[in-house]
């Protein structure tokens, strides 16, 4: 019943919290069994190759994007860089993303709801722009991004956060299905939708 995402650090005690506390506290039994940790289980080495396709794959979606060490625990920053031909094409993942603006143009992030919303937000510094620092999109929101150049530095740098432990699927939306739900879009679907 341990999670596999903590089993390397966790013991499961098949008993009360009373007597588990009892028996770590006093080092004798008291009836309870344990369980873990669990080895750690061998993950899948990757071929020259396939890292080399993953990482185009990636490139579509994360351009140019480097993955920090971090320091706050459960999550691990990433920074990528976007430009006028290098943009961010719709995608979305399991998990909320809090996006925050670095460095660079203004950068456009258009979003696309499970519920059915389209919502475009600037991320920079001008407020007068009607740009934030940082938003944050929900679970399951397709997003795509683009550069403002509204700075001359002919690129805008990002980041959000990726969070341990997960499966590192990302999800790409069937075009002609976001066109039927989104018809007044269509020129950013286009645009930002992955080239079969």
């Amino acid at each position: 019943m341990i999670l596999s995402q903590i089993a390397e650090k966790a013991i499961g005690y098949s008993s009360s919290i009373n007597a588990a506390f009892k028996e770590l506290l006093t080092g004798k039994s008291y009836g309870a069994e344990t369980q873990g940790p669990a080895a750690p289980e061998a993950k899948p080495q990757l071929t020259h190759e396939q890292k080399a396709k993953q990482d185009k794959i990636m490139q579509q979606f994360y351009p140019n994007y480097m993955v920090d060490s971090g320091i706050r625990p459960g999550s691990h920053p990433m920074y990528l860089t976007i430009d006028k031909d290098h943009p961010s094409l719709l995608h979305t993942v399991q998990y909320g993303q809090s996006w925050m603006y670095s460095i660079g143009d203004a950068a456009i992030v258009h979003c696309f709801t499970q519920n059915g919303k389209y919502y475009k937000v600037r991320l920079g510094l001008d407020k007068n722009k009607d740009e934030v620092h940082g938003f944050y999109a929900d679970p399951g929101t397709f997003i795509a991004i683009e550069t403002a150049e509204n700075n001359g530095v002919g690129f805008s740098q990002i980041s959000t956060e990726l969070p341990d432990g997960n499966d590192g699927a990302i999800y790409v939306p069937r075009k002609d299905k976001l066109l039927q739900l989104f018809p007044a879009q269509r020129d950013i679907i286009e645009r930002f939708s992955v080239k079969e």
